[in-house]
């Protein structure tokens, strides 16, 4: 009698494919440990040994990314007034992710803002110690308070997905009060920042130094938010696989032309009337910076935002916000805090230190991870919870 023995089947190991959102999040993960530990340092060894900064160039990439992400962060408060206080209800599937993202960037304003602190140890101490007539006060104090306002409106997500039904109807009692208070916290500090350049009159270059600076910085951030609103509500459909809504992007794009033709309009007029149109056909270095915001970052925005032929182009939904996220906001805040200052004396220069980079890089990316990680685990669209109680 023989016995057969069962053949062995031969498999051979497969690795998992690596797909770009894969490699991405990975990427993200590094960098913010990277990051975490080049904050670290910063903290424990001072300014001196870990930034570039000097007497002359006291404000460096820190601060330029901290008036950056509150204007990008400005989404938050941006799309809770068109929805809750226009009543704009189509755009309401851009809210979430939006209002997700501007609690999220402000978080990463607050850590920036306690590395580039002298004494970090003492970030409480406006709390206690008030000085009312300063600007920096009071956008401290709005920061704070919006950013608990953002906290309350991002609880219904978690509690909703927790299946806690009780806390989510007191969420949605208090909601409108609550979106009223963080869009005013939102425009005093948007534009109190801008507050903070007319007390240097003689150190930025006349074509940025403007007394409606406020006015500027207010009406840019509600341009930032528009474009990342458009931007951060293509992503999340993307990452849960929900198909794009045409009209709620291209209506967010009809607003953002329209409030970029309100900005160029104040900024031109502003320039004319202050007797710099010389200075901006100069063609040097300054002016070359401006006409690229204006350019680049406002007019063709605007161009390929109102014509109906370029609008309803999905490649246009992506680059015309990007256009006005990275040259209409993003250098004209660098411009006004680095680029664009004068009287700076012969040979002095700041290029950033690599613990610079590396601790604004991490905070930017454990943003990006935890907006992300949002998207994918609470709930951002289709709520149950609205629709039962009528919001």
């Amino acid at each position: 009698m023989t016995t057969q023995t069962p053949a062995i089947r031969q498999t051979s190991f497969t690795p998992p494919s690596l797909n770009w959102r894969t490699i991405l999040l990975s990427g993200l993960v590094v960098m913010t440990m990277i990051g975490v530990l080049a904050g670290i340092g910063r903290l424990f060894l001072g300014l001196g040994s870990t930034t570039s900064l000097t007497d002359v160039y006291s404000w460096g990439i820190w601060i330029g990314f901290d008036f950056l992400l509150i204007a990008l962060a400005g989404t938050g408060f941006t799309m809770a007034a068109v929805v809750h206080v226009l009543h704009l209800e189509q755009f309401k599937p851009v809210l979430r992710p939006a209002i997700l993202f501007g609690l999220l960037g402000y978080v990463a304003v607050l850590l920036l803002l306690v590395l580039d602190l002298g004494r970090p140890d003492r970030f409480y101490h406006f709390i206690i110690f008030w000085n009312v007539h300063s600007p920096l006060f009071e956008i401290s104090c709005c920061v704070l308070l919006y950013s608990s306002v953002l906290i309350v409106e991002v609880s219904p997500y978690i509690t909703e997905r927790l299946g806690w039904k009780r806390p989510v109807r007191w969420f949605f009692a208090i909601m409108t009060p609550i979106t009223i208070i963080g869009v005013t916290l939102s425009s005093l500090h948007q534009s109190t920042l801008g507050t903070l350049y007319l007390n240097m009159p003689h150190r930025l270059n006349s074509l940025w130094y403007t007394p409606i600076l406020p006015i500027l910085f207010f009406t840019s951030s509600v341009m930032a938010g528009l474009a990342i609103g458009m931007m951060v509500y293509m992503v999340a459909v993307r990452i849960l696989g929900k198909p794009v809504e045409k009209k709620v992007v291209t209506g967010l794009g009809k607003g953002l032309a329209a409030v970029c033709l309100l900005y160029l309009t104040m900024k031109l007029g502003d320039i004319i009337l202050s007797g710099d149109m010389n200075k901006l056909l100069a063609f040097d270095r300054m002016s070359l910076l401006m006409w690229t915001e204006l350019g680049l970052g406002v007019i063709l925005p605007i161009l390929l935002l109102a014509i109906p032929r370029f609008r309803n182009n999905p490649i246009v939904w992506w680059i015309a916000p990007l256009l006005v996220v990275v040259f209409a906001v993003g250098l004209n805040r660098f411009d006004a805090t680095l680029f664009g200052q004068t009287n700076i004396p012969e040979g002095a220069s700041y290029t950033p230190h690599i613990l610079e980079w590396l601790s604004t890089l991490g905070i930017l990316s454990a943003a990006a991870l935890g907006w992300y990680l949002g998207v994918r685990l609470l709930v951002i669209f289709d709520s149950k919870a609205e629709k039962e109680l009528g919001h």
